[in-house]
């Protein structure tokens, strides 16, 4: 049916040019030199005593030792016009069949050197018979019809032929098409899950003062958190506009004394240019404590979902910009119960079941919770959210007289949850065969 032949071709690939040869080169173009003078023209010692001693075993140069210094010049230039044509002839393509005996030994010695590589080419040639021909021909003429097309129909090819059987249970071909990233799908999940619960959202830039983003929630001026290595700081910039009176002027005196809340502050001297600096937010609450300050509400359900940024050193749980989404419920009566129940009802509603809640501690919530949920790819409980009740020294400054829940998930580490993945770093790669993978669970 086929015939297959085979066949074989060499050729020779110089990659540099022998040293002995450069040494020659060297003396006719200068007519004699001096050792240190030849010296300086190699790359190294080691190179030169090589080339030398080639040079001088093949008779090619000769030493007067009547000059001082000594000086070399060449002796013979038969030899090394013989090598050169090697050299040349190689390097222009020429077959190892086209040289001599005696040149096929002078090549052998340069692929010894590394000089010159041989390089063999291997090709297959596969061709039909014509029994092969008659064959195909014969098959083509028995082969069902795929289908009926108006050409077919029109010229009575059909006719004393089969339709091919379709296999109604045979997997279609798979279709990647263009959709959103996994990370936004997720994003457009969380917000449907709020609005459904009678949340309204919040927008900001990712820009503020570190009054907002630090000072009002009663996180103190010196607190590790607010340090260069977790917090990215604008530097040189700063909001003039704030000063020490309203708010801001309840909120230093309750860092420094407590205020009217009954607690008794951190006891330091509160700084209003601390408080300028510009950040890139580092949680989300920023919106959320700015739109207390602003409405001063009874009743209110707000949440945002958004970027923040971390100084953090990047690991299977931590990356340095990544979503979180921030929430409060602002009420009469309500208490650490209530924020339970909630958390319990929204993480539900994103398919979560296997979570826990335990106390911790927050500067600016009292009690403090953290939600922590079980991740099977990574074999452990993994933090959720920090939540709990917004401590008067934070709420108070801002005119808000009852109590306020707060909560602050981050997006990606529910993403571990939902996705059963063992590193965060995943959902911004560039693994196709994951994306895909998303876009045939999304659709079945």
């Amino acid at each position: 049916m086929v015939v297959i032949s085979e066949a074989e071709t060499s050729a020779l690939l110089v990659e540099g040019t022998p040293a002995e040869l450069v040494l020659v080169r060297a003396l006719e173009s200068e007519g004699q030199l001096t050792i240190s003078e030849l010296k300086s023209r190699f790359r190294s010692d080691g190179e030169f005593s090589a080339a030398f001693g080639r040079a001088r075993a093949a008779g090619w140069i000769s030493l007067d030792n009547s000059r001082s210094p000594p000086s070399v010049r060449v002796a013979d230039r038969k030899g090394a016009e013989a090598l050169a044509s090697v050299v040349d002839s190689a390097s222009r393509g020429a077959a190892e069949s086209a040289f001599t005996e005696e040149e096929r030994k002078v090549i052998a010695e340069l692929v010894r050197r590394g000089i010159v590589k041989k390089l063999t080419t291997k090709s297959v040639t596969v061709s039909i018979t014509e029994a092969g021909r008659s064959a195909v021909a014969e098959r083509e003429a028995e082969r069902a019809l795929d289908r009926l097309s108006p050409e077919v129909l029109a010229s009575g090819e059909w006719k004393g032929k089969q339709l091919r059987p379709i296999d109604v249970e045979a997997r279609a071909p798979v279709f990647f098409p263009g959709r959103r990233h996994p990370v936004r799908d997720f994003i457009r999940e969380v917000r449907e899950t709020y609005v459904s619960m009678g949340f309204t959202e919040l927008e900001g830039g990712s820009v503020h003062p570190a009054f907002w983003n630090f000072d009002a929630l009663f996180i103190p001026q010196d607190h590790p958190g607010r340090e260069m290595q977790d917090t990215f700081y604008l530097e040189g910039l700063s909001d003039r506009t704030l000063a020490r009176k309203g708010v801001v002027a309840n909120v230093a005196a309750a860092h420094e004394n407590g205020w009217q809340t009954g607690s008794r502050g951190w006891g330091y001297r509160w700084q209003i240019e601390e408080a300028r600096r510009l950040v890139l937010r580092t949680h989300n609450t920023v919106l959320t404590v700015r739109a207390l300050s602003e409405s001063r509400e009874k009743d209110a359900r707000v949440f945002a979902v958004s970027k923040v940024y971390r100084n953090e050193s990047l690991d299977y749980k931590h990356l340095a910009e990544f979503h979180q989404m921030d929430g409060i419920i602002v009420g009469e009566g309500l208490n650490v119960r209530h924020l339970i129940g909630f958390l319990q009802a929204f993480y539900k509603k994103l398919g979560m079941r296997d979570i826990k809640v335990w106390p911790t501690y927050f500067p600016y919530t009292e009690p403090s919770l953290e939600v922590v949920g079980y991740s099977e790819a990574a074999k452990a409980w993994i933090e959720l959210s920090g939540s709990g009740v917004f401590r008067p020294e934070v709420t108070e400054p801002l005119g808000v007289k009852v109590p306020v829940l707060a909560w602050g998930p981050g997006v990606e580490r529910l993403m571990l949850m939902r996705f059963g993945i063992d590193d965060m770093r995943e959902l911004y790669g560039s693994d196709l065969g994951w994306l895909r993978r998303r876009v045939e669970l999304a659709g079945s």
